[in-house]
């Protein structure tokens, strides 16, 4: 896949994720301006990649109001550069297959345990 730019619900969402207040989350939004989509999920759910990497850190959480779908933000660790954005990670629950992120306002939002 090549990098594209995100989709405006796409944008929405991880804008709707790093409002909120977890450590580093200043430097994790200056990455977002210029982030691009690099990958996503196989099935066909609407997870997304901004960069590869291992040891995928899960900075925010989110669930869907009203449903049991869920998603979260993701970091990875670098050496050389720090912590750097991951991607969004969706898991839909059910038989009904999404394809579009949910819209941020029926996000509920919460830091991640780490």
């Amino acid at each position: 896949m090549h990098a594209r730019p995100l989709t405006e619900r796409e944008r929405a969402v991880l804008d709707a994720l790093l409002a909120t207040d977890v450590d580093g989350a200043a430097d994790l939004r200056r990455q977002a301006v210029d982030v691009q989509v690099t990958g996503g999920c196989g099935c066909g759910c609407p997870s997304i990649d901004f960069r590869a990497g291992r040891g995928m850190i899960v900075r925010v959480d989110a669930v869907v109001h009203g449903g049991h779908d869920s998603l979260f933000l993701y970091t990875f660790a670098e050496p050389e550069h720090g912590e750097v954005l991951g991607g969004i990670e969706y898991a839909g629950i059910g038989d009904e297959h999404r394809t579009e992120l949910p819209p941020p306002d029926r996000l509920i939002i919460t830091p991640a345990r780490r």
